[in-house]
């Protein structure tokens, strides 16, 4: 395959992590395994959504 997931999951999370840095103006920590930024947290509202109650994935 041109791009695999091993290859365009971990550019894509870079990527929106830059998105998240430059939202909040701060450089972050990122630990990756548990999905969270570990000396800003702030910048963990924009990792996971909420959504209104009634919807659900």
């Amino acid at each position: 395959p041109l791009s695999g997931f091993d290859y365009s999951g971990s550019l894509t999370e870079m990527v929106l992590l830059g998105n998240i840095a430059i939202r909040i103006g701060e450089k972050l920590c990122w630990d990756g395994p548990n999905m969270k930024c570990t000396n800003v947290p702030k910048a963990n509202e924009y990792v996971h959504r909420r959504y209104r109650q009634g919807w659900t994935l």
